[in-house]
């Protein structure tokens, strides 16, 4: 792309102002750009089309920019985000993170090579990086040192995630498929791209920062892809006498010619190269601190209670990775649990979630309003909070868990006070910072027991006494119960420790979220010190550590705990942990109240207000489904009306503004499945090729597996009860398909595909056609009994998914 900057015409693409050039290579040139929108730095990376027709163009193009859609949701802190793809000229460019430092490749020129120590924790950092993305089902393809940036405390970070390709394989056009020296075998010899593949190109850069040079180096690029092909590679220590037998292994494995001989993804060789760093001690043949952590998530997979648990939040953190639309499969992970449906929406319409518009009556919308990844953390921050908190353990248990619940709306309240775009990430983070030692209390009773009389024995903290104890810190402990929960790569980041200097300044948004977790639990600990003394020398502490580099005053300190403890008083009552939760509100109404705590001069803030802030439940009448529900999960007629009224008018409410049409047919199928009670509800809409009807959105009992068979209602063929509802446009309620009149007329094919005793059908129908159809059903014959205002309402739901059809074309 030769842009108008460089013809000396303009300084600008689309909204960036182009500040200086940073680098220019094959692919295309790098500008330091300021977007004039958001105000910020960016990097902008025009790409080079120099060579290509008109159509190769647009197919280049085209690619890219669906790449980037897929790349732009990685967020990691050794990933540098891309933010923004569009066209210029007749050639796309791409808007990274500006990151300050320089690359591994200007790294490797200046010194030749690197320690062996630094070279591994280098690769570590870049495994971690690639291990989020293949986790989104994102390879990267061209992972050389020339796209690893090494900041200014030597993280890496992974760049140009603009030529990544979706991990189910394929070739790379011309021009785009990676650089020779590190390319895989069976990418050379026309295989397609695999996990493996980039595993390999990493090998290749570790060897690369051991030796100084890459596994192999032909006179031409033909000649090195022939060499990657049939030559043996040398052993790095042939090369680095400072290289030892051991990770001459590793990076060995990491090149093996056959993927399958290689380790099978990127989370698999960090884990390697981490116990290369930091050996497990001897004695365990698999490692005091594996052997330890395989025996607690043992245990807690024996206890009664926990597998369910497990299972729904491993479940729930799985969701971004799905190949459906993830919004959709977190609403039906959470609907599926009919309390905590009423828990999670009693806490979005309590006092601090405001701001965000009172009265959210369906997760569909909660999602729409707060974010996909707000709710998930919300969620699963409940799901901990409750399984915990209501243990048959001792009460001081019950207290840390309310301590840790307390830290998140710390972090939230501090996050927002020091500008943090997004304040319940924070707020995830730094309660599950608690994750390790919850759970050693709560399942390795007597270990913890052994901790504390070490501690206090030889004056250490208890994180390292868990260390001499159990082989590994209560920091260790959480990182692998939260890894085994498929938790973002980002909270777990955020759970390793700081030391005990003061911290820098973060450099990107993970490290961020990191530092204002342990501020919030170490504010946490200042609030519940015993004397107001202890109290004021913590404070004192907590500011100096994190005062440069978070921007933590005694100010905002106070600020961020008062608001905290008014946030917590109100969601307490949400929680159902006003026992759980008394002690730490006493201790933060005795900082609030305490004169040391406030500055001099001042009263010390008031606390009978916050003392009595209570949810006030005439505010959302029907979100607490579980009083009203029958057995079979059927909804009581009055709270049916209930529902029903208040889905309808946040749908008119929707429509009245700018709205995507899926978040409005979502609040639509999730208004009828609370209200009504389906066993399930599906969203059939028209699908030319097959001349029928296919399910795309749904929730229940099997929907998932429901939509993924392809369930779909033919528009031609023999009379049925689907026909006689899309042909006619009529809405069926069938109360027993079983009964002698109707038997005949229910195809073979749907009584296959669902085990459905009663249905209803709503077809939406745009000038006499039909365009889609609204199903619910149930495995109880003669339950539905619709009042005539129920049955108008639903109609009145059903008119306005087919008026957002219409609006949303």
């Amino acid at each position: 792309m030769r842009t108008e900057a460089a013809e000396g015409r303009s300084q600008r693409i689309g909204r960036f102002e182009l500040v200086r050039e940073l680098g220019r290579g094959a692919q295309g040139t790098v500008f330091l750009a300021r977007d004039t929108h958001l105000g910020r730095e960016v990097a902008l990376k025009t790409v080079n089309v120099e060579g290509y027709d008109p159509g190769e163009r647009t197919e280049l193009t085209r690619m890219l920019l669906d790449e980037a859609r897929i790349v732009s949701k990685l967020q990691h802190p050794n990933l540098v985000t891309l933010y923004d793809a569009g066209e210029h000229a007749g050639a796309p460019y791409l808007v990274f993170e500006y990151v300050e430092g320089t690359t591994l490749a200007q790294a490797l020129r200046e010194k030749g090579s690197l320690p062996p120590p630094q070279a591994v924790a280098i690769a570590i950092g870049v495994l971690r990086g690639l291990a989020c993305a293949h986790g989104m089902h994102v390879l990267h393809r061209d992972i050389k040192p020339g796209n690893i940036m090494l900041t200014s405390d030597n993280t890496p970070r992974v760049m140009d995630f603009g030529i990544a390709c979706h991990a189910t394989g394929g070739k790379a056009p011309e021009g785009l498929a990676g650089t020779p020296s590190y390319m895989a075998p069976e990418y050379v010899q026309g295989g397609a791209f695999q996990p493996a593949s980039d595993v390999f190109a990493l090998g290749a850069v570790l060897y690369e920062m051991l030796t100084g040079r890459p596994p192999v180096k032909g006179s031409t690029a033909q000649a090195t892809l022939q060499l990657i092909v049939k030559q043996d590679f040398e052993r790095p220590s042939r090369a680095n006498p400072k290289v030892d037998e051991q990770l001459d292994a590793l990076v060995m494995k990491a090149l093996a010619k056959r993927p399958e001989d290689r380790y099978p993804d990127p989370g698999r060789m960090a884990e390697a190269l981490e116990r290369y760093l930091a050996p497990p001690p001897e004695g365990d043949p698999e490692g005091a601190a594996g052997g330890t952590l395989e025996f607690l998530l043992r245990r807690m997979r024996h206890k009664s209670d926990f597998p369910a648990l497990s299972d729904t939040v491993s479940a729930i953190n799985r969701v971004t990775a799905s190949d459906r639309e993830p919004v959709s499969v977190l609403c039906n992970a959470i609907l599926k649990d009919v309390a905590l449906t009423s828990k999670l929406l009693k806490l979005v319409n309590a006092a601090h979630f405001k701001q965000h518009g009172g009265g959210i009556r369906t997760v569909s919308r909660a999602i729409g309003i707060l974010g996909f990844d707000s709710v998930r953390n919300i969620t699963t921050s409940l799901l901990l909070f409750d399984h915990l908190q209501n243990s048959t353990q001792a009460a001081t248990l019950k207290e840390e868990v309310a301590a840790a619940y307390f830290s998140g709306v710390v972090a939230r309240e501090l996050a927002a006070k020091l500008g943090l775009k997004n304040a319940e990430e924070a707020f995830i983070c730094a309660m599950f910072r608690r994750l390790g030692r919850l759970l050693v209390s709560f399942y390795l009773h007597e270990e913890k027991e052994a901790i504390v009389r070490l501690a206090q024995a030889r004056g250490w903290d208890e994180s390292r006494a868990a260390h001499e104890v159990l082989g590994l810190g209560y920091e260790d402990v959480g990182m692998g119960v939260a890894r085994h929960w498929n938790f973002p790569e980002a909270i777990i980041a955020s759970m390793r420790p700081l030391g005990e200097e003061a911290v820098g300044r973060a450099a990107f948004e993970a490290d961020k979220l990191r530092v204002i977790a342990a501020a919030a639990n170490d504010l946490c600990d200042t609030v519940r010190a015993g004397t107001p003394k202890e109290r004021a020398a913590r404070l004192d502490a907590v500011t100096r550590k994190f005062g440069a580099g978070a921007g933590v005053t005694q100010m905002n300190a106070r600020e961020a705990i008062k608001s905290s403890f008014e946030a917590l008083s109100s969601e307490s009552a949400v929680l159902g942990a006003g026992a759980a939760i008394a002690p730490v509100l006493e201790r933060a109404k005795d900082w609030n109240a305490a004169g040391s705590t406030a500055p001099q001069g001042q009263p010390a803030p008031a606390n009978d207000e916050a003392t009595q802030t209570v949810i006030n439940a005439a505010q959302f009448p029907d979100a607490d489904v579980t009083q009203h529900l029958q057995p079979g999960g059927f909804a009581a007629a009055a709270n049916r009306s209930a529902v029903l009224s208040a889905g309808v008018q946040d749908i008119t409410n929707v429509l009245a503004g700018d709205f995507q049409l899926n978040d409005v047919l979502r609040i639509i199928l999730e208004t009828m499945y609370r209200a009504i009670g389906f066993k399930r509800v599906l969203l059939c809409v028209r699908d030319p090729q097959r001349n029928a009807l296919r399910a795309r959105l749904g929730f229940g009992d099997g929907a998932d597996a429901i939509i993924q068979a392809g369930f779909a209602l033919p528009l031609a063929g023999p009379p049925d009860i689907f026909s006689a509802a899309t042909g006619q446009g009529a809405d069926l309620c069938i109360e027993d398909l079983d009964a002698s009149n109707i038997r005949e007329h229910v195809p073979q094919w749907f009584r296959k595909a669902v085990p459905a005793r009663a249905l209803v059908l709503f077809p939406l129908m745009v000038k006499g056609r039909a365009v889609g159809l609204i199903y619910g059903d149930t495995d109880r014959t003669g339950s539905f009994n619709f009042k005539p205002e129920e049955l108008n309402m639903l109609r009145t739901l059903r008119n306005q998914a087919v008026l957002a059809l219409k609006q949303g074309g």
